[in-house]
């Protein structure tokens, strides 16, 4: 199951959870506890994420991370130089102020300074400075962005700087076991769900595309990461099976038939800020929390005065 901690992994896995998680808790993963068991349920993520990063240049040494409170912070710094490291994450009770914390390496007796700033990104702006940052990678969940989401892609973008990289992972709707999941009729949602840490909007590949577009990006790459759980059946039936979804993905802008359960997405930054939108953003969004309170508003029962 993907919230499991892997039985196996490989290699080059093996090199960037050192970085992440103690050799203890990687040799007997089922074992782990806390926040080393959350890590590790999420291994293939942040492999896929953090292996393709570039390396700090010279030119600046200055990394953004939104959705981390530092537990990437001894990879980033450490095996990819980027020494000055900022984690963004939701607020507790200490919104918009910068804390200075350390973090150490798991498996050293290495420490690792970072700043990190909890605040909702999609309330008001970042108290960061403009072109700041070399690179962002953005491992929260996009999903889960329902207020405005173009206002973060266009304050990642003011942070940055020019040429700067953005890296971010998404699910992927359109994934293998999703589309297995809808043809058997128990879709899953691709709007709107309820709650506020589930997801709120997912976003298909060409979707992200447009959204970062008219923001200031250029997406470069979406790849497709994370293999799902195995499909049952006999060999024919997924042979076909395959094939039919390859069909269907057909206009999925991907290179590949985006068979996984992310999408891992690399883009540059090519303008300056810009909140030029897609139309379809908020249309649905919107209609459906109207339409929602006015069923609430409908159903709520009625206070009728007492008569003597």
């Amino acid at each position: 199951m993907l919230d499991s901690p892997p039985v196996r992994v490989s290699r080059a896995m093996r090199e960037t959870l050192h970085w992440l998680v103690s050799e203890d808790d990687l040799a007997a993963p089922h074992d782990a506890e806390g926040e080393s068991r959350r890590l590790l349920q999420r291994a293939a993520e942040l492999h896929e994420a953090l292996s393709g990063l570039p390396a700090a240049t010279g030119d600046c040494d200055k990394c953004l991370i939104i959705g981390s409170t530092g537990a990437e912070v001894p990879y980033l710094a450490g095996k990819l130089g980027w020494k000055d490291v900022t984690c963004v994450a939701p607020p507790t009770c200490r919104a918009k102020r910068r804390l200075r914390r350390a973090r150490p390496h798991p498996n050293s007796d290495a420490s690792y300074p970072f700043t990190l700033i909890e605040q909702d990104l999609e309330t008001d702006a970042l108290p960061i400075d403009d072109h700041a940052f070399g690179l962002v990678v953005h491992l929260g969940r996009i999903e889960a962005l329902r207020d405005d989401p173009e206002f973060v892609f266009y304050e990642l973008n003011r942070v940055v700087q020019p040429r700067g990289r953005l890296v971010l992972i998404a699910e992927n709707p359109v994934s293998l076991q999703a589309t297995h999941a809808l043809l058997r009729g128990a879709p899953q949602s691709t709007r709107i769900e309820h709650g506020p840490e589930s997801a709120w909007r997912r976003y298909a590949p060409q979707e992200i595309e447009e959204l970062l577009n008219g923001t200031g990006w250029r997406v470069e790459t979406i790849t497709s990461v994370v293999p799902g759980p195995a499909l049952g059946g006999s060999w024919w039936r997924r042979r076909l099976f395959k094939r039919l979804v390859a069909d269907l993905r057909a206009e999925t802008g991907l290179a590949e038939p985006c068979l996984h359960t992310r999408l891992l997405v690399t883009a540059a930054k090519v303008s300056e800020p810009t909140r030029s939108y897609p139309r379809w953003l908020y249309d649905d969004e919107k209609i459906r929390q109207l339409k929602v309170e006015m069923l609430e508003h409908v159903s709520r029962p009625r206070r009728t005065a007492r008569t003597a």
